[in-house]
């Protein structure tokens, strides 16, 4: 199997493990402490929520349906989500999304994360029903945003806290899914080779390389789904020409996080090579944390895009 073993485990397992490097990655970086104790509050409530939404699929029957779709990856080389018509009946309950919800926002502000918008708490539209969490789970699938703007406009808080809160619902949910799928996501994990996500079909700019030739692995940050991805190949525009995709290693004390960079659309995406030898010897956090691990590689890429624009 591609992915590795704690692939198909639940995240509930791998929580001590997130947690002490989340304690480590603090200890390094003081500045960030407040992120990390936010991360691990939110990986806690996840956890519970990925947990009871693989049960609802489990005691639903549903797992052989999402099982057999995902087989038809293979042939009809679309998305699980895409080929199920969306989410499953038992993910879309509005009093499970509204409780799971309201679970998140209630750890995440515990550990220092703002609920406060100018006119309201954006806890209130979801406390009061008055905002479809089905519909605004739906929306994010479709890639839209309605309801993530109506919710902002109802309590004048900026959107990047309320994308934030709403993909932080949507994401145990489609682990959830990627679990039930298990050993069916065999052939996507080796062969499905988009750019997208095999699973949710959402887009990833994270990745590493292992294994025989350095094999370039792209992981979901939605679903958590793991995937073989050509080293040469551009994720977001195809590009595969040579001297289209090139990469740096920019943080001389890290040299094992490589920046790469497509130079015909701009996209750029980062992988940590899990072989280096330095890597090996300073020990590298759980997959889960790869994203926040390399953010400065995102700092780096960011700003050459914005001398480039000037």
């Amino acid at each position: 199997m591609v992915e590795s073993e704690h692939g198909l485990r639940l995240l509930k397992d791998r929580l001590p493990e997130i947690r002490a490097w989340l304690d480590r990655l603090a200890q390094e970086e003081p500045e960030n402490s407040r992120t990390y104790r936010i991360l691990e509050a939110l990986y806690e409530a996840q956890a519970r929520v990925e947990e009871e939404a693989l049960r609802r699929l489990r005691e639903a029957g549903l797992v052989e349906e999402v099982q057999a779709a995902a087989r038809r990856i293979a042939v009809e080389r679309k998305p699980l989500v895409a080929l199920l018509g969306g989410l499953p009946r038992p993910l879309m309950d509005e009093a499970f999304l509204r409780d799971s919800m309201l679970a998140i926002m209630d750890a995440v502000a515990g550990a220092g994360f703002s609920l406060e918008g100018a006119a309201a708490s954006l806890r209130d539209p979801v406390e009061k029903a008055v905002l479809s969490l089905s519909q605004l789970v739906e929306e994010l699938l479709q890639g839209r945003e309605d309801s993530i703007h109506a919710w902002a406009g109802a309590v004048s808080a900026d959107r990047d806290r309320v994308r934030a809160l709403a993909l932080w619902l949507l994401q145990p949910l489609l682990s959830a899914l990627r679990l039930a799928a298990g050993p069916a996501l065999d052939w996507a994990r080796e062969y499905w080779q988009q750019g997208v996500c095999p699973v949710c079909g959402s887009a990833t700019r994270v990745g590493y390389m292992r294994g025989e030739g350095r094999r370039q692995y792209l992981i979901c940050q939605a679903c958590g789904m793991e995937w073989v991805f050509p080293r040469a190949r551009c994720p977001y525009c195809g590009a595969e020409r040579p001297g289209d995709v090139v990469f740096y290693r920019p943080l001389p004390d890290k040299p094992w996080l490589r920046l790469y960079r497509c130079r015909r659309c701009g996209g750029y995406w980062k992988v940590v090579d899990e072989e280096d030898e330095k890597a090996v010897k300073a020990g590298l956090p759980p997959r889960e944390l790869y994203n926040v691990y390399s953010f400065a590689l995102d700092e780096i890429a960011e700003g050459a895009a914005l001398e480039e624009r000037r």
